[in-house]
């Protein structure tokens, strides 16, 4: 039997099919001035729903579509606390600058490129938390702009957005020492993420600069740090195995510093469990400042980072990549603040 030949869509077609002018669908298409912005939108959809763009590959490669792809863990996707604010951020920016946002989950053990990037139907990709560095590769192969959000690559080199980890618990470690505190330390799972392990080193920083080396070889035995898998229990919010490993401390500190507020959060139900109260026998100090730190008692002290401008800072990057894509690779660093609350008891000798 032959094959029905399939009839090849043509802009008359996708004129037709929405009641527009041919030279409408034209300007719209070819991205040129002469129809508003919603009618461009319309013209694409409707021209890929028509199969145009299968039969016209050459539309796509001029990044006609004016879509980002954002690329996240779904629980870092249903965390209301940080990575929302940091999507918020994305889609106020993405919307000024007449961009949608196109959402997918990442599954960091099963990792599938999505198809919009595939098919090479977005401008940009955002990639939102971590990614391991064979998922990374694949993305790039197929040479569309990419910002990494909140994390970067230690042999792969692409733009990214960061936070000034390091001298953010340098700075909240300093603040500690101020207060009298000599017997610190460091409460969060450092191989987690990158964020984390940056900031278990501006800890280290500060503690080696005021001559109380925590561990300057990094060891399995860090004194009052506990920096094994415990972020399981803070997502899981499963403060009576904090508490077991806590209780089964040599000695405790003073002080803590945490990898982030949840962190911090965690260790607030745990000492409870153990009878400890915050900060008349521990003081604790987070990272991030999220919405729930003025909601516990005691208000958490923190160091605060601009997760809206985060979000805005990524596309702006990604935008200026599109438009250069010869120029070197940058990571930007988002200024942190320490933002002192009442979590931090002050030593008196």
């Amino acid at each position: 039997m032959t094959a029905i030949k399939r009839k090849k869509v043509t802009m008359k077609d996708i004129a037709e099919r929405l009641n527009l002018s041919i030279n409408a669908v034209s300007l719209a298409l070819n991205d040129k001035v002469g129809v508003s912005e919603e009618t461009r939108k319309i013209v694409l959809k409707t021209a890929d729903e028509m199969g145009y763009f299968d039969e016209n590959p050459s539309f796509i490669a001029k990044n006609h579509f004016r879509n980002i792809c954002l690329l996240i863990e779904e629980r870092n996707f249903r965390d209301t606390h940080f990575y929302t604010k940091v999507i918020l951020g994305i889609e106020n920016e993405a919307k000024k600058n007449n961009y949608d946002i196109l959402v997918n989950f990442m599954n960091q053990d099963d990792f599938q490129v999505p198809s919009s990037v595939e098919t090479r139907k977005v401008s940009g990709i955002l990639v939102v938390g971590t990614i391991k560095d064979e998922h990374l590769e694949k993305l790039l192969k197929y040479d569309i702009p990419t910002v990494l959000v909140d994390h970067a690559s230690f042999t792969i080199s692409t733009d990214a957005v960061l936070t000034q980890n390091m001298p953010g618990t340098y700075m909240a470690t300093q603040y500690l020492i101020r207060k009298g505190h000599t017997q610190i330390g460091f409460f969060g799972e450092i191989d987690f993420s990158l964020s984390f392990k940056e900031r278990w080193l501006g800890f280290n920083e500060a503690m080696r600069n005021a001559g109380l080396n925590v561990d300057p070889i990094f060891n399995v035995n860090p004194g009052y740090c506990v920096i094994g898998q415990v972020e399981q229990y803070v997502l899981s919010k499963n403060y009576k195995e904090v508490a077991n490993i806590i209780s089964k401390l040599d000695k405790l500190p003073t002080a803590w510093v945490c990898s982030n507020d949840s962190a911090a959060i965690t260790l607030y139900n745990a000492l409870s469990i153990l009878g400890i109260k915050v900060p008349d026998d521990i003081s604790v100090v987070g990272f991030d400042d999220i919405d729930i730190c003025n909601i516990v008692t005691p208000h958490l002290t923190t160091i605060r980072i601009n997760k809206e401008l985060m979000g805005e800072k990524a596309v702006k990057r990604l935008l200026w990549r599109m438009e250069n894509p010869k120029e070197p690779c940058d990571h930007i660093r988002m200024e942190v603040k320490l933002i002192e609350r009442e979590s931090v008891r002050e030593i008196r000798n």
